[in-house]
């Protein structure tokens, strides 16, 4: 059952989303405790993703307070002068096992987001654990499951669809896997809505390890094991624009096939040295769609790189 968090009262959420399934429409709502002076944009979003928060919130790892760096990025899309509709999460929300407390950290962080007005749209990854995320945060399920046993969902907006996918395979596992149930489930799900653009997201990331070389040990898949039969699915939906993944704690955008694929930085720490910790400020334009790198570290290199995604036709 896919759980989302929005600044409206449960009860007016369940009226709205009755019937729906796991389909959820943003329109801009205003909910919680925000600003009525301040707008918030539909065609905006928070993309964030590898906050592994943990149950300790003095945690320290890689030389990063994984909770500090959380509420800082919370409270920064939070701040906006022009909200976001919506955040959403590329995974791996908790530390490394999905512990229960991990999550009890976790959740009360994420209420800042709803209480400035921005709905919440959660994505699980491959430290995530799906019985104890849906036990504690059990008050926001309101959306109907519509696949057994993942966690997947569809968020419209006015110019995107938002595709959430469940590339969980096992808890503390690396790799990750869609599994053909959920690949027809997306086929069917893109090809009710080709009205707009669409966008689809997963914790995993879609890049192979090179071929074995001469004497080299054989580098191991890290990422989406299920990745060309992914393609294979994208690749004929020319409604289908960007595959957005977090995983590899790195902040890095290509393409494949005219396929825009973006990786979404990690809120706690990097693998790469010199990479940023961070969250993306999205905003879809009619022809594409504007990204923001914004740094936890206002003094890195790279804060409030923009880049310009313009759509294939």
């Amino acid at each position: 059952m896919p759980i989302h968090l929005t600044p409206m009262t449960r009860r007016e959420f369940l009226s709205r989303s009755a019937g729906a399934g796991a389909v959820l429409v943003l329109s801009g709502w205003a909910g919680g405790e925000a600003d009525p002076k301040r707008k918030a944009d539909p065609n905006r979003f928070a993309l964030l993703s590898d906050t592994h928060v943990a149950a300790d919130p003095k945690a320290v790892l890689r030389r990063v307070n994984m909770t500090d760096h959380f509420r800082k990025a919370a409270e920064e899309a939070a701040a906006l002068k022009v909200r976001p509709a919506a955040a959403i999460f590329g995974g791996d929300l908790a530390l490394l096992k999905g512990l229960p407390s991990d999550y009890r950290q976790f959740a009360p962080i994420l209420k800042r987001l709803t209480d400035a007005g921005l709905a919440v749209h959660l994505a699980l990854g491959n430290h995530d654990h799906r019985k104890n995320f849906h036990t504690v945060l059990a008050e926001h399920k309101a959306a109907k499951a519509v696949l057994a046993g993942r966690h997947v969902s569809v968020v419209e907006s006015p110019r995107v669809n938002w595709f959430l996918l469940d590339s969980l395979e096992a808890t503390n596992v690396t790799p990750g896997r869609l599994g053909a149930e959920q690949l027809a489930w997306l086929a069917k799900a893109l090809d009710a809505r080709k009205d707009k653009p669409a966008i689809v997201l997963a914790h995993h990331d879609p890049h192979k390890p090179p071929p074995p070389q001469p004497g080299k040990p054989k580098r191991k898949m890290n990422g989406l094991r299920d990745v060309d039969a992914l393609f294979e699915l994208l690749a004929p939906r020319r409604h289908v624009k960007a595959y957005v993944y977090g995983h590899r704690h790195r902040w890095w955008h290509g393409k494949h096939d005219g396929l825009h694929l973006v990786d979404i930085p990690a809120v706690s720490y990097v693998f790469g040295k010199g990479q940023p910790s961070g969250w993306l400020l999205a905003d879809a334009r009619p022809d594409g769609m504007d990204l923001e790198l914004r740094c936890i570290d206002t003094k890195h290199k790279a804060h409030g790189q923009k880049v310009r995604l313009d759509w294939r036709t």
